[in-house]
């Protein structure tokens, strides 16, 4: 890659199709470990990002060394799209499992959401329910790209715990979409 490419510029106009999946993996490891880092990617134009990159584009990101800090920016931005309305009053807690991670295993996260919505990386709570999917199936969820429902109806999606709860936490969250 030749120049610097802003992620934001990706998702507000550049032609995803005619950028290579290294040049794409490029440009969010550099958009990312800028000091501002996460804060600086624009939520609706990375869903934007996310809904035109070929299924081989988003295998790339989630198979590289810009994986984790996607999945650290996203985590780590989950608390200002959670709405508490309409939410239990009680302590909930999810475990995400991001799996498919280079060399096997799961990216693992657990969310607490009691008012307000706080992430770790540390499984240390009993979860009301624990989701399970691929690195692209999680991109595509929390861009609002691909619904859950179906993702669980068609097993890419797996879900241990409370379905129900499972289902309703889409609504918990303003999902910014592209």
């Amino acid at each position: 890659m030749t120049e610097k490419i802003d992620v934001n510029e990706l998702g507000r106009r550049v032609d995803l199709g005619s950028l290579s999946a290294e040049d794409l993996v490029a440009s969010l490891r550099d958009a990312l470990s800028e000091p501002a880092g996460a804060r600086t990617v624009d939520a609706s134009f990375f869903a934007r990002l996310v809904r035109g990159a070929s299924k081989s584009q988003l295998e790339a990101i989630m198979s590289s060394d810009a994986r984790r800090p996607v999945l650290d920016a996203i985590f780590g931005r989950m608390s200002e799209f959670y709405s508490s309305r309409g939410t239990s009053s009680k302590r909930q807690v999810v475990h995400w499992h991001v799996t498919g991670a280079p060399g096997g295993g799961s990216d693992d996260f657990q969310t607490v959401m009691h008012g307000t919505c706080t992430v770790s990386t540390d499984l240390a709570e009993e979860p009301r329910t624990e989701l399970f999917m691929d690195g692209v199936e999680f991109l595509e969820v929390v861009t609002d790209n691909a619904s859950p429902i179906t993702l669980f109806m068609t097993r890419r999606l797996k879900v241990s715990g409370d379905v129900g709860f499972a289902t309703a936490l889409q609504k918990m969250f303003t999902i910014p979409s592209a």
